[in-house]
């Protein structure tokens, strides 16, 4: 049990050392590319989701969905501008096929407003607008709960590895009892045997006898 829990410290933080400082770039969201911020977490999308989804409720906000993002219109968040709504869009992806445990969040922050609903039609440039000023942050101000989510999915996993190994440890307990049985069954069965062969020896003897007096009983010429 130390070594699991060792084990599992060692990977909490590792999560909280490799969350790498989030970079500036664009996406393209309804027709329109957008500055944004990215950032990788050695997290799997759902429970990087998750924990992004869980802290924003926290704070009175639920995500609508759109394009593949998360969308939070007219939010007055405490890390991000808590005295001016703000719009925040996040992308939440795995971060390759051979690295599904590790995810790349998206982040688009605007004033309120700047980015419409509906889709953008013939947009080639980028947006003219400017990320809220506290974006980096922000983004930033997740890797507590990333890092607890990390922490909890260690743990579930591992409690999934011991009733896995105690499940087996019980199939083989189940498995001795029946061999244990069958074992005694075929000793019973052995035994029974003997003692057949010890009356059927017997048997034998006594129709040899017979056999022989039947001989002896031959009729003279």
């Amino acid at each position: 049990m130390k070594i699991i829990f060792t084990l599992l410290i060692s990977l909490f933080v590792t999560n909280f050392v490799c969350a790498q400082t989030p970079m500036q770039t664009t996406v393209e969201y309804n027709g329109q590319k957008y500055p944004c911020y990215i950032t990788e977490y050695n997290l799997p999308p759902d429970e990087t989701k998750n924990a992004i989804v869980n802290k924003l409720k926290s704070e009175g906000y639920n995500a609508d969905k759109s394009k593949g993002f998360l969308v939070y219109r007219n939010a007055r968040l405490k890390d991000l501008n808590p005295d001016e709504p703000q719009d925040v869009l996040f992308k939440i992806e795995r971060k390759s096929r051979k690295e599904r445990n590790k995810s790349i969040v998206t982040m688009i922050t605007a004033k309120a407003g700047l980015i419409p609903k509906d889709k953008v039609k013939g947009a080639k440039m980028v947006a003219d607008i400017e990320p809220s000023a506290n974006s980096v942050d922000f983004i930033k101000s997740f890797q507590s709960d990333i890092n607890m989510a990390s922490y909890n999915l260690a743990v579930s996993n591992q409690e999934d590895e011991v009733a896995k190994a105690e499940k087996k440890l019980k199939n083989l307990q189940d498995d001795q009892v029946n061999l244990e049985k069958k074992i005694k069954d075929y000793q019973d069965d052995l035994a029974k045997n003997k003692a057949d062969q010890v009356k059927q020896t017997d048997e034998i003897a006594k129709q040899k006898s017979i056999l022989d007096e039947k001989k002896a009983a031959k009729p003279l010429e």
